[in-house]
Parts: structure tokens; C-alpha cells; sequence
């Protein structure tokens, strides 16, 4: 279940980055407890530096802890979701309107070369490496939009998104969706469209955000 634990980083440092590896990729899914003990004996370590990284999770909001049950990675609500999605979509179509005033040759190469990762990626159906593609091409734009208090409005709904990408990459269509729109996006980046960028970018999030809704609402409604 978890990646090996470098050896340069403090024991509490150490489970905490198994720790969010799993929650983000999915590989923890949400609503799951994270049991202390367990982990402990899975990742061959004492109780201590497991509550340590509990605590960085909860800050991060990648763990709750509820009385007398314990910890388990968040189940966000309908509502939990929209509203951080709608959050998402404001910031990133501002992030790609500065990109598209400042982002430089060289970037928008990088953005085009990518773009064949990730198809290599969904053609080997490897979802895990679909997800870090889908990761570094929006961090690229935000990247590109040089601005470092949008930067850091970002940090802070990065890991909750991150979270719920993990969901995104396992609806059927959702990726070959997802990829064409960012080869959209690239075009329009390319040419400096800010205005068109915008609106590609508002679609690309939102239309997520009814995907992973309506995800949510049929696997309830499946028989367990």
C-alpha cells in the first residue's frame, strides 16, 4: 500500500509523505480509518511519528479525526466538493489568463511535449502516471503565470484537489475527455487566447466537477 520511505528524511516527515502518497492517489480511498497501530506495523515504526503525521494531514485536510472512532481520510460532501471545485475554477482560469500574457516559447514547447505523456499514459492504461501528467501540466500553467500569492492559494486546495483527481482519472471517459481539453488549452495558450483560455479552462473544471458528482451519486446508489 505504501511507497518505500527515503532515508534523508526525518521518521515523522517519512510516514507522513507514505502517508499522503497513498491518500492522494487514491490508493487510501476516502472515508477509509487510518488506523495508528496498523500503520505502524505496516511501515515498521512506533505509534509516535504515525500520530505526527496524522496531525500534518489533519492541517492539510487529508485526515479527520472523529470522537471515540478514530482517523479516516475525509469523505467531502456534494456540497464540500462543488464549493472547493468552484474555488478551483476561479483560480485557475486567473492562472491561465496570466500565463497566456507571460508564459514564454520554451514553456508552451514543454506544454506540447507533454501533452504525449500523458496520451502514452492513458494508451499503456496507466492511471497512477495519467494522474502525475494531469498534476504537472496544470503546475506548469500556474507556474507560468508568475505570481506567487496565486501560487499560494493554490498550495492550499492543492492536496484536497489532488485527492479527488484520484477519483477523476477512474471514470470511464473522463481522461480521454480531460486530455483533448488540455490540448485545447495548449492551443490557446500558444496563441495567446487569453480570453478563450478562460473559458476552456472554466469548462475543463467544471465539467470535472459534474463528472466526479455524478460518479459520487451512482456508486451510492449501486447495490454493495
Amino acid at each position: 500500500m505504501f511507497e518505500p520511505l527515503p532515508e534523508t528524511l526525518q521518521l515523522g516527515t517519512r510516514v507522513y509523505h507514505a502517508l499522503l502518497n497513498s491518500i492522494v492517489s487514491g490508493q487510501i480511498e476516502s472515508g477509509a480509518p487510518l488506523r495508528p497501530d496498523v500503520i505502524a506495523r505496516q511501515l515498521d515504526v512506533s505509534t509516535t511519528p504515525v500520530r505526527e503525521a496524522m496531525h500534518r494531514l489533519e492541517n492539510d485536510g487529508l485526515a479527520v479525526k472523529l470522537p471515540y472512532q478514530g482517523w479516516f481520510v475525509p469523505d467531502l460532501t456534494e456540497q464540500q466538493i462543488r464549493e472547493l471545485y468552484e474555488c478551483r475554477s476561479a483560480l485557475e482560469c486567473f492562472s491561465v489568463r496570466l500565463a497566456c500574457q507571460r508564459i514564454g516559447d520554451e514553456e508552451v514547447a514543454w506544454l506540447h511535449r507533454h501533452h504525449s505523456t500523458g496520451e502514452a499514459a492513458l494508451a499503456a492504461g496507466d492511471m497512477d502516471a495519467y494522474r502525475i501528467y494531469n498534476r504537472d501540466f496544470h503546475g506548469a500553467i500556474l507556474k507560468a503565470a508568475s505570481n506567487s500569492y496565486l501560487t499560494s492559494l493554490m498550495g492550499q486546495l492543492r492536496l484536497q484537489s489532488e485527492m479527488l483527481i484520484a477519483r477523476t482519472v477512474r471514470i470511464i471517459g473522463r481522461p480521454v475527455r480531460a486530455i483533448e481539453e488540455h490540448h485545447c488549452l495548449t492551443g490557446l495558450i500558444e496563441k495567446r487566447d487569453a480570453e478563450g483560455a478562460q473559458r476552456s479552462m472554466e469548462h475543463h473544471i467544471l465539467s470535472a466537477l459534474e463528472d466526479i458528482l455524478r460518479w459520487g451519486r451512482e456508486s451510492k446508489e449501486k447495490p454493495s
